[in-house]
């Protein structure tokens, strides 16, 4: 195995902790094959190169070793669910310049897995971090997200909490099961209100982001209270609530961390 493999393998093993199984069959195909590639087809060796060449400057830095896990983690799950992505067919890589190498300078996909690779060294909440890895996956297969876009985007997956990703998803399904809030009203839930103060200073946090809108009060109780208790029926995920969930590929988040999350929004009146 060539030393550029060694590197490879090298990050994607410090990531087992994380990944589980994921790692092996990652690094699974990186052997496979006269080439080694991560990514199969046609559009695979410039991908693959990508990884590759980030992935051998990243080895060559000093990290603590628990960096060393999530570094390899993002960087995983990036490789995993773009290898699914583009091997079901719903998606393909995007035909712009984002791969493409500049007159000066590095192409603006090394530096948004750059960016992905170091908000991960940094996550301390490390359930956050295959979700950062979802990020870059989705982010090359989609050309409406602009080099800025996406760092606005790794800035903002950076600032959240976990259990902030949770309340997204949790709206998510929350619009899915009736946009019109018919839903709340059939099974008496129209009085139900967010009550805990942590919770509600979350989606305070993300209501002043953009990520949720809060329906204003008329009698404009709690307008400027950021502690006064949330109506489940006034809250709601926003446009770009719903492109934060989908470029994170918030849907993955597991039912037995959203189950808590759940309990502490149906606080009764």
């Amino acid at each position: 195995m060539t030393k550029k493999k060694d590197a490879i393998k090298n990050l994607i093993d410090a990531s087992a902790d994380i990944t589980g199984a994921v790692g092996g069959g990652v690094i699974g195909t990186l052997v496979a094959g006269p080439t080694g590639a991560i990514i199969g087809g046609t559009a695979g060796p410039i991908v693959t190169r990508t990884f590759k060449r980030l992935g051998e400057e990243i080895m060559q830095r000093i990290f603590g070793p628990r960096e060393e896990v999530r570094i390899g983690a993002a960087y995983t799950f990036a490789i995993q669910k773009l290898q699914e992505d583009l091997a079901t067919g719903d998606k393909e890589l995007r035909e712009d310049d984002f791969f493409q190498q500049p007159q000066s300078g590095r192409p603006t996909a090394e530096e948004i897995l750059e960016g992905v690779i170091l908000t991960a060294q940094r996550e301390y909440e490390e359930r956050k971090v295959p979700f950062l890895g979802y990020l870059y996956a989705n982010i090359c297969t989609n050309a409406k997200i602009s080099r800025e876009h996406a760092n606005q985007l790794i800035k903002t997956a950076s600032s959240l909490s976990f259990r902030q990703f949770g309340i997204l998803a949790s709206l998510r399904q929350k619009k899915e099961k009736d946009d019109d809030l018919t839903f709340m009203l059939t099974f008496g839930l129209s009085n139900r209100s967010i009550q805990n103060g942590d919770i509600i200073a979350e989606i305070r946090d993300l209501q002043q982001r953009g990520l949720v809108t809060l329906a204003l009060l008329t009698n404009g109780t709690g307008i400027n209270d950021n502690t006064a208790p949330i109506e489940k029926k006034d809250i709601n995920i926003s446009s770009s609530g719903l492109m934060f969930y989908e470029m994170l590929s918030l849907d993955r988040i597991a039912a037995s961390d959203l189950a808590p999350l759940a309990q502490l929004m149906l606080t009764a009146d």
